[in-house]
C-alpha cells in the first residue's frame, strides 16, 4: 500500500508535530493560574520598574516571607518585596491562612511602589509541584520504556516499525534451551535422590548376605562335628 504523501511528507509532518508540543510547552509555561490574568505585567517586569506601573493591574508570584501584614518576595534571594493587602480573603484555592515558605500568585492593582491591592490569590504547595513532577517522570519512562520495547525505528522508510517480537522477550530457541537445562537439573535431582523402593532392595540384599554367610559357618560346624 502505497503512501500518500511518502517519507517527506511524514518527516514534514513529525516537524510541525515537535513544533506544536513546543509552543505548548512554552505556551503553558508562561500562563499564570487564571488564563485572563496572563495579558497583565508580571514580576519580572514590575519589580525592576515599580514606578512605571503603579495604578495598573498586575500579576506577582512570591514566596511568603511575612503573615502580618502578608509580604512576598518575588525574588529567590528575597529582594522585590510587596505588601499584599488583602491577600488572604482573596485567595481562591486554599481554605486557611497564608504561611511563610507559601508559593504565591497574586493579581491585583499596584497601590504604590511595594502595595498591591489583591483581587485573586492563588497558592500552590511545593510539596503538590514535586507530586506533579515525579509522577510525569514516571509516566514518561513508563511510555517510553513500552515503545521502545515493542518499536523500533526503520532507516530505510525513515518511520517506526512494530518489532517482530518484544525487545527482551526470549526467542523460540532461547526457550527451548532453558528448557533442556531445566530437564537436565531435574534428571541430575532425581538421581541423586534416593528412592524408597532403592533402599529397602538394600536392606534386604544385606539380610539375605547376612543370612547365607551365616548358613554356610553353621554347615561347615556341623561338617566338623560329623568327622569327628
Amino acid at each position: 500500500m502505497s503512501e500518500p504523501y511518502g517519507q517527506r511528507g511524514r518527516v514534514l509532518a513529525g516537524l510541525v508535530l515537535l513544533a506544536l508540543l513546543f509552543g505548548c510547552l512554552v505556551w503553558a509555561g508562561a500562563t499564570t493560574d487564571d488564563l485572563t490574568e496572563s495579558r497583565y505585567p508580571d514580576e519580572v517586569e514590575v519589580t525592576p520598574d515599580r514606578e512605571s506601573y503603579v495604578g495598573d493591574r498586575v500579576v506577582l508570584g512570591g514566596f511568603v516571607v511575612d503573615t502580618d501584614p502578608v509580604v512576598i518576595a518575588t525574588r529567590a534571594s528575597g529582594y522585590g518585596r510587596f505588601t499584599l493587602v488583602g491577600a488572604d480573603t482573596q485567595l481562591k484555592n486554599d481554605g486557611g491562612p497564608l504561611e511563610e515558605g507559601d508559593r504565591v500568585t497574586a493579581f491585583g492593582t499596584l497601590e504604590d511602589e511595594s502595595t498591591l491591592v489583591v483581587e485573586r490569590t492563588t497558592t500552590r504547595e511545593s510539596s503538590e509541584t514535586s507530586y506533579m513532577l515525579l509522577v510525569s517522570a514516571l509516566g514518561g519512562l513508563v511510555s517510553a520504556w513500552w515503545f521502545v520495547r515493542h518499536w523500533r525505528f526503520d532507516r530505510g522508510a525513515l518511520a517506526f516499525v512494530p518489532r517482530a517480537r518484544p525487545l527482551g522477550l526470549p526467542t523460540a530457541r532461547e526457550r527451548k534451551a532453558s528448557g533442556d537445562r531445566r530437564s537436565t537439573v531435574e534428571t541430575e535431582r532425581r538421581s541423586k535422590t534416593p528412592r524408597e523402593g532403592d533402599d529397602q532392595s538394600s536392606q534386604d540384599d544385606g539380610r539375605s548376605a547376612i543370612e547365607h554367610a551365616d548358613h554356610r559357618g553353621r554347615a561347615a560346624s556341623g561338617g566338623g562335628d560329623r568327622r569327628a
